[in-house]
């Protein structure tokens, strides 16, 4: 018990103020999110079991999104598309950390067990060389076991992330990847196969 209160509490008379301020913001972050989570799953088009959104998180188009069993998003996420008849479909066991922007414009497909880390932007559509023209759709496919390193940015013109591949943290991805691969860089390049 004393190593699990040490997380929060010196052991000092006046450190116990801030361990109740920080166990009663905990517990009604707690309460808060699992709220949202049940309002979310009973907006989303289809939504399996053990569904969590955290604190932040913005979603549009929810009645496009198809979520799988044990599915985490984390805090300030945004999921967001430019066109209201844009799919998005997360596999199951798929968790996307903190602060990630995802565009699902083009049609995102994202695989089982997929880990997005924090601070990564994935996009799907591309306005070319003129920032106000009519986006163009681009399909995408992140394939299953992938992990995507934190502050990775996924350009729209890749179609494919292919299964069992790591992207590198801070990798800028602008082609294809292929299965069982690590990628980094900038612009990302095969480091080595898996």
């Amino acid at each position: 018990m004393k190593n699990k209160l040490s997380k929060f509490w010196n052991y000092k008379p006046l450190g116990l103020v801030m361990f109740w301020i920080v166990f009663v913001q905990v517990s009604l972050t707690t309460i808060y999110e699992r709220l949202i989570s049940l309002f979310w799953s009973y907006n989303l088009g289809s939504c399996g079991h053990t569904f969590v959104v955290q604190k932040g998180t913005d979603i549009r188009y929810p009645k496009n999104i198809s979520v799988g069993d044990m599915v985490t998003i984390g805090r300030k996420v945004t999921i967001f598309t430019e066109f209201s008849d844009s799919k998005l479909v997360i596999g199951d066991n798929t968790q996307i950390n903190k602060s990630v922007d995802l565009d699902y414009s083009g049609d995102l497909i994202i695989g089982d067990n997929v880990v997005i880390s924090s601070f990564t932007i994935i996009m799907s559509h591309d306005h070319g060389l003129t920032p106000h023209s009519v986006p163009v759709k681009v399909k995408k496919y992140i394939g299953s076991n992938t992990w995507i390193g934190a502050g990775a940015i996924i350009l729209p013109q890749v179609k494919n992330i292919g299964n069992n591949s790591i992207i590198a943290s801070g990798s800028v991805v602008t082609i294809d990847v292929a299965d069982n691969v690590i990628v980094g860089g900038n612009p990302a390049k095969i480091i080595r196969s898996l």
